[in-house]
């Protein structure tokens, strides 16, 4: 069974127009009867939304063990392949370890709930970042699920066995009707159990797969904890920006943002989460946008400068214009990044 279900902005506007169509054919009686007394297409025996927020509610929160396969692909081919054992615990505690390729055998991520640590035994160096607390963690994701209930389209595509458990199928889409993801949610648990993560033309960028699961795992003593081997570089990310409202973070900033003209499919500015960090000793915006699922930032400093071509290094892109350094950053297509750039006029 299959059904789809539009974003509640999307619904609004999709009812708004049928009303006047059925107006202008003379059939509104029919379409308000129809609507009393329930008739809609087939849908899931769960609304997609709703195993969506649950899927996102409970990440972090449900004990398990499991392995996992991690393919990336680039221009529809297979170019890496990661095997990996995991065990989570409520609390947001994680281990994670690569066990193949042998290239990247050894490599950990831990978590403690307040603590997280990448580990490369291959160049000998650990990152440590401090995680927010577990009430704005939650936050987030709350406001994560709300967002994708607004902005995005979810298909239900009936269920499937993953690692021998039975999954609800979603697929994912933007408002311009472009795939983003599909995933499979384990119908007891909420463990989100496989992944596909498509990029901005649709083409397959990712997959995640858990190939096993244990709902009692036995955990180890200390392992949610991690102790920096002899001869390893620590490296200490910074703490976790302050959050605030556009107008606290422009008085702290003391100038004003400025903000893009265009916005890809289904992203909105979050007005409400802006951060103010330093770049090259000087007060820059940090600004963030989403559409529940995906996000992007730019960072934006008072800064004269005679370049105005724009540099580009993996996902960031900086330019200069109008007395302002702008330094994008985000998984967005090329097509884009250069509309947003034209639409950041002052």
């Amino acid at each position: 069974m299959r059904s789809i279900v539009m974003p509640r902005r999307l619904q609004e506007q999709a009812c708004l127009k049928a009303v006047a169509s059925a107006q202008w054919l003379g059939v509104a009686l029919t379409v308000v009867v129809l609507l009393a007394v329930g008739l809609s297409p087939a849908v899931a025996d769960k609304d997609p939304y709703d195993i969506m927020y649950d899927a996102i509610m409970s990440k972090g929160n449900v004990n398990y063990s499991a392995e996992r396969v991690v393919h990336f692909y680039q221009e529809g081919r297979r170019t890496r392949t990661v095997r990996q054992r995991m065990y989570r615990k409520r609390g947001d505690k994680l281990h994670v370890q690569a066990l193949e390729p042998a290239s990247e055998a050894g490599q950990l991520v831990v978590s403690n709930g307040q603590w997280l640590w990448e580990y490369s035994p291959q160049r000998r160096e650990v990152i440590q970042r401090q995680l927010q607390p577990a009430a704005v963690r939650r936050s987030n994701r709350q406001r994560s699920a709300e967002l994708i209930r607004k902005m995005l389209l979810l298909q239900y595509g009936g269920r499937a066995t993953v690692a021998s458990r039975p999954a609800h199928q979603l697929a994912i889409r933007d408002e311009s009707d472009r795939l983003l993801r599909k995933c499979w949610i384990d119908t007891g648990t909420n463990v989100e159990l496989k992944l596909e993560k498509h990029g901005g033309n649709g083409a397959l960028c990712m997959q995640t797969e858990i190939t096993s699961i244990d709902y009692s795992p036995s955990f180890v003593a200390g392992m949610f904890d991690f102790t920096v081997p002899a001869g390893v570089v620590l490296k200490r990310a910074p703490a976790p920006a302050k959050r605030m409202s556009l107008a606290a973070a422009e008085q702290v900033a003391r100038f004003r943002a400025v903000l893009p003209g265009y916005m890809p499919p289904s992203y909105v500015f979050e007005s409400d989460n802006v951060a103010v960090t330093t770049y090259k000793n000087m007060a820059t915006l940090w600004l963030t946008f989403s559409n529940g699922l995906d996000g992007f930032s730019l960072f934006e400093t008072r800064q004269e400068h005679t370049a105005t071509a724009a540099q580009q290094q993996r996902s960031a892109t900086q330019w200069y214009s109008d007395g302002i350094c702008f330094t994008l950053v985000g998984d967005l297509t090329a097509a884009e990044i250069e509309k947003l750039m034209k639409s950041l006029k002052q």
